[in-house]
């Protein structure tokens, strides 16, 4: 698997944000909670085809991190390290990394909390 982060990799799709949270499972990493739910058809009823791979969406709320400059970081640090290790994902799922701290983590504490989640979510299975 190549370490790119292409454009079909993100999570854009309104239906699937919607069955995300209403049927998602929960997995947290302090500073990082997920959100996540595997691409099969009786998770999403009324979506006709799903796609052949992972997508991920990536939020850093406003209420935490004031700045901008602040939430692009830790959203360019997230993806840096989903990118890294999205191998360790051997099915295919819909996943929202939330970021939880009050202020800007290291990215080496960033990454380590992805892999713990990562991990996580591919042993719940």
């Amino acid at each position: 698997m190549k370490n790119t982060f292409q454009p079909h990799e993100r999570l854009k799709s309104k239906r699937f944000f919607d069955a995300l949270f209403a049927q998602g499972k929960s997995v947290k990493a302090f500073p990082i909670r997920a959100i996540y739910l595997e691409f099969k058809p009786e998770n999403f009823d009324t979506i006709q085809q799903l796609p052949q791979h992972s997508q991920i969406a990536l939020a850093v709320p406003k209420k935490r991190l004031k700045k901008a400059v602040d939430r692009n970081r830790i959203k360019r640090q997230m993806r840096e390290a989903y990118r890294l290790n999205k191998a360790e994902l051997n099915n295919d799922f819909a996943l929202i990394l939330i970021y939880l701290d009050s202020k800007p983590s290291d990215y080496d504490i960033i990454e380590v909390c992805i892999r713990q989640i990562l991990k996580s979510i591919q042993d719940s299975i």
